[in-house]
């Protein structure tokens, strides 16, 4: 009697969970269904009747085929180890069923019998979404167990109860033979107080039964004690036992009661217990809100407690406002939410979306909602469902693709930076539309308005040209500092003392700052963050403020180092273009040459419609070049020395230039030559001055000598063969000095020209 009162009552609580649940019976050798529950044949497409009248044990391993689950090993493994199994995204094989394409997690409990055999094992069924699991809230199974503990209570009174009396008068005891059984003791068992006060396990026991009874005779009142005793043939017990004493005139004349063995129902509150222990421990796993609604008013019947962790608000304050969900749904969402959810509930189709909600204190979170439409005569009655904060998933998601169009935008060349800050600080705002931005540019030791697109446009007015300050503000000290500074209250901060009153005027409360800080450890940049309350980041504000730091640092540096390096590149350009100076690269394995502009301008070829290669190059040498310019070429391939040479070159127009020429070698990491690099310049025209100059040397040293040399012979003369005055001898001999002087000057200019 006792296990059948167990058996319909544990039927009755599996039948009122919202989850669906399957009831297997180990059976030699095999494995059979015993019940399913209505959430379970619902989901699964089949009635209990049917599936116990077919080859139940068949059904059980088809339902796990599509997931490649042993479930066979895995029920045997229950039965050895009689602990709680998990088997986690299972695709179950549901034969036209709405839920087939849906993945489960499947927990197995065994319910355990007093011999420590595994007489039942419990199947729970968890349908899990695509990233997270959707699993019912422990507040909604806990009150659906313990409406049903108050029934077991009553269950428990009606088997192996057995009756006792004292008379007082005559101290004669009477048991019934219920309580005889119970007690295991024959009807030749002596009774007394003392002896029955004997089969109680320990002093406690026997000590609070004893205190029962004198207080009962002293006021008459019904004591009720659960105690453990230990039967006369050794067996373990727990007995419920209430009793009461009939006063008269103050004096008790009868004590009488009744003893109910509850060791059975003892042991299934404690299994009970025990389960509902472990249940709450894995629904609390569960970052999500249960909860259950009217399918026409969409009036919510049950919220979850985790409501108040997730949004801020308790379960109270939900189920008293009819229109709760609607009215908190965020402005820009709510249409398309309900629109969906209205529409997929009439169709009865379970259904998934994502929505914003705005939190107690004002913030906003995205939903993921997963909702089941329960249906009954082919009409929706109730819709359930589990609300799981996906904030983070949406928000980095978002965020991903803002980075991505920005750094695409950021490789076209024609893009300003402030276009690339805008898209950004407009896309950072979307994200959060509680959240105002900017950027502000570091000029010398003050801040200078650079993208301020939401921000009232007076204060924009008053922030550029600002001078940076350990109390100038929050952007003002960061600069400063070189630190981000958080300012959660602007009104009480003492480094918005000078200022606030330029921003509070705009409902404005707390303000951040974040330096952009180059490699060289210059302040280049301060991204500041509004809010209209007072708040301090959270933890996906910071990590995401912290990524849009580190991507505007990126940006602008890169954006700085780029100008310089065109900068440079034109400076070494036009330098080329001035001096007629020319760089190429050679790559030896792909013969492939690669020519400045300069050197196609040298060469007189146009870079559209000509392919460089090293034989093209060898084509254009002089005729008489040639040679030994390829010599010297196989030269460098051989000893690895770096080469100076000069060469001539035939344009195309038929022009012949001068080229001096440099070459250099460059290596794989095995020492094989890859690569040569070079540069020429055109010394033609130094080429051509230099002939002048021989050209004017041999003048010098054939016409301007020829006279001068016989101005000497003929100063000699006239010394030698006249008679001249000291003093016109003493003239002569200067002038013919002064002549070997201007013709050593002469010699000496005719051949450093020559050189």
């Amino acid at each position: 009697m006792n296990q059948t009162v167990t058996s319909d009552y544990r039927m009755n609580i599996y039948q009122t969970l919202p989850l669906p649940v399957i009831a297997i019976n180990p059976c030699p050798d095999n494995f059979e269904v015993a019940f399913l529950n209505k959430e379970a044949e619902q989901l699964l497409n089949v009635t209990s009747d049917l599936i116990i009248e077919s080859n139940s044990s068949k059904w059980i391993s088809g339902l796990f085929s599509e997931s490649k689950v042993d479930l066979y090993q895995q029920l045997q493994l229950l039965c050895v180890h009689k602990e709680n199994k998990k088997i986690a995204s299972c695709k179950l094989n549901i034969a036209g069923a709405i839920h087939s394409n849906s993945y489960f997690d499947v927990i197995l409990s065994p319910s355990i019998n007093e011999e420590g055999v595994v007489v039942q094992i419990i199947a729970l069924l968890y349908e899990v979404a695509e990233s997270r699991v959707t699993q019912q809230n422990d507040s909604a199974i806990l009150t659906l167990l313990h409406q049903k503990d108050k029934f077991l209570r009553e269950t428990q009174r009606v088997a192996r109860n057995g009756t006792w009396e004292i008379d007082r008068n005559t101290n004669n005891i009477v048991w019934s033979d219920m309580l005889r059984e119970i007690y295991e003791v024959g009807p030749d068992f002596e009774l007394s107080f003392e002896s029955a006060l004997s089969f109680f396990k320990d002093e406690d026991s026997r000590r609070r039964l004893s205190d029962a009874v004198e207080a009962t005779l002293q006021s008459g009142k019904i004591f009720d004690l659960e105690l453990p005793v230990l039967t006369a043939k050794g067996n373990e017990a727990w007995l419920k036992i209430t009793g009461k004493a009939d006063l008269v005139g103050g004096t008790c004349t009868r004590l009488y009661g009744v003893t109910q063995d509850i060791t059975e129902n003892r042991k299934i509150r404690e299994a009970l217990s025990e389960s509902l222990e472990k249940l709450n421990s894995l629904i609390q796993t569960v970052d999500g809100i249960v909860w259950e609604a009217d399918a026409e008013t969409f009036q919510f019947t049950f919220i979850g407690n985790q409501v108040e962790s997730i949004l801020g608000y308790t379960a109270e304050e939900w189920l008293s406002d009819p229109d709760f969900w609607s009215n908190h749904i965020y402005p820009d969402d709510k249409a398309q939410a309900l629109t969906y959810c209205i529409a997929q509930t009439q169709l009865k189709q379970n259904h998934t979306f994502d929505y914003r909600m705005v939190k107690s204190d004002g913030s906003i979170v995205w939903i993921r909602d997963l909702v089941s439409v329960i249906v009954q005569q082919g009409k929706p009655t109730l819709i359930r469902g589990i609300m799981v904060d996906i904030t983070e998933d949406k928000l980095l998601s978002n965020l991903d693709h803002l980075e991505k169009k920005v750094l695409e935008l950021n490789s076209k060349s024609d893009i300003e930076t402030e276009t690339l800050l805008l898209e950004y600080i407009l896309g950072l705002e979307k994200l959060f539309p509680k959240m105002k931005c900017s950027v502000l540019r570091v000029k010398g030791n003050r801040l200078y308005n650079w993208v301020t697109p939401s921000l009232p446009e007076p204060y924009v007015r008053t922030i550029n040209n600002f001078e940076m300050g350990p109390l100038a503000g929050s952007c003002g000290a960061s600069a400063y500092l070189k630190q981000k500074v958080i300012v959660a209250d602007i009104e009480t901060d003492p480094r918005w003392t000078a200022f606030k009153h330029l921003l509070l005027p705009y409902g404005l409360r707390s303000s951040w700052s974040y330096p952009l800080i180059d490699s060289e450890d210059n302040v280049i940049a301060v991204l500041g963050i509004y809010h209209y309350v007072s708040k301090t980041p959270s933890d996906i504000e910071s990590s995401i403020v912290e990524r849009t730091v580190a991507i505007f640092n990126m940006i602008l540096e890169n954006r700085m180092k780029t100008t310089k390096i065109q900068e440079s590149n034109l400076l070494i350009t036009q330098g080329q273009e001035l001096a007629n100076f020319g760089t190429w690269q050679w790559d030896i394995t792909e013969n492939v040459v690669t020519w400045s502009d300069v050197l196609y301008k040298i060469y007189g070829i146009e870079p559209s419609n000509f392919t460089a290669t090293f034989e093209f190059y060898l084509s254009m040498l002089h005729p008489e070049d040639k040679g030994r310019v390829a010599d010297l070429i196989k030269t460098v391939l051989e000893t690895h020395k770096d080469v100076i040479f000069e060469e001539r070159i035939i344009r195309p127009d038929g022009e012949q230039l001068t080229l001096k020429s440099w070459g250099r070698l460059l290596f794989d990491d095995d020492g094989n030559p890859v690569k040569m690099i070079g540069a020429c310049l055109d010394i033609t025209k130094a080429k051509t001055n230099q002939e002048k100059l021989r050209e004017i040397a041999w003048l010098q040293s054939h016409v301007v000598r020829a006279p001068l040399t016989r101005l000497i012979g003929l100063a000699d003369m006239l010394k030698h063969e006249l008679s001249l005055q000291s003093s016109d001898e003493e003239l002569l001999t200067h002038l013919v000095n002064a002549a070997y002087e201007l013709d050593d000057v002469i010699k000496n200019i005719s051949d450093r020209t020559i050189q």
